[in-house]
């Protein structure tokens, strides 16, 4: 088994591929004006589609769900066609570098816990062409919530490639790329334990009982304690927000 496939052999199994919650997507969407019934959603990086059927639930409108996943892809059309949504529902498989889409397409965009894969500059810069004049973006990503934050904290991040900005910083770079912000709102804690560390620490384990002999595979069941350590030490330093913006 290659990295990579081990890697969704790990999160095909859960619930969410990242943190995340059903309330907090209901949060971040109460801070968007009424959206017309004929808006078009586009849902980007998104998993195995648990905010996808949140967003559904919160909506009448249609949403192209995107993951470059193909089984990610399969499981949202399969629980959309049980669901009685494949109507409204789109899967798509492609990757959010380039997506397949047409400027002005779309009425909102939407993005938990992904917009990192490109870098959230690049990615709303990519992703705002999409968006029709006056329609929205919301993503969630990482922040640091305290000027000073621990030294460890920092570097951990900075080996990802992926220094921890703060949420000023963020709102700064929102306003660089032209979008409006509007709000912004704090992933709880439940979203990071109940609904992924829980889930992921338990596939960790089993997944070692047969590769942690493995030292690649091994390395990477490391990595996902150390990220879950990280959280569990230094939870208030840092978190999800999710960002609110408009294409003016």
């Amino acid at each position: 088994m290659t990295p990579e496939e081990f890697f969704y052999n790990v999160f095909e199994f859960l619930p969410r591929q990242g943190p995340g919650c059903t309330g907090a997507t209901r949060k971040a969407y109460s801070y968007l004006p009424p959206i017309p019934g004929d808006a078009k959603i586009l849902d980007i990086g998104c998993g195995s589609g648990t905010q996808t059927r949140d967003l559904a639930g919160l909506t009448s409108n249609t949403i192209t769900a995107v993951d470059n996943h193909q089984p990610f892809i399969d499981a949202i059309a399969a629980q959309a066609q049980k669901d009685g949504m494949a109507g409204r529902i789109r899967a798509v498989c492609a990757s959010m570098d380039t997506l397949p889409f047409e400027p002005g397409q779309f009425d909102l965009i939407w993005s938990e816990g992904a917009i990192f894969i490109t870098g959230f500059e690049q990615g709303l810069r990519a992703w705002k062409p999409l968006v029709k004049k006056e329609g929205f973006i919301v993503v969630s990503d990482a922040v640091r919530f305290e000027a000073d934050p621990p030294v460890e904290l920092m570097q951990y991040w900075e080996k990802l490639g992926y220094p921890l900005l703060s949420e000023q910083e963020r709102v700064e770079q929102i306003q660089r790329e032209g979008l409006r912000f509007i709000a912004m709102y704090r992933l709880p804690e439940a979203g990071w334990w109940e609904n992924f560390y829980v889930p992921m620490l338990a596939r960790v384990a089993e997944l070692r009982k047969t590769y942690g002999n493995d030292p690649t595979l091994a390395a990477i069941l490391d990595s996902f304690e150390l990220e879950v350590e990280m959280y569990r030490k230094y939870k208030w330093y840092f978190g999800y927000t999710f960002f609110v913006m408009q294409n003016p």
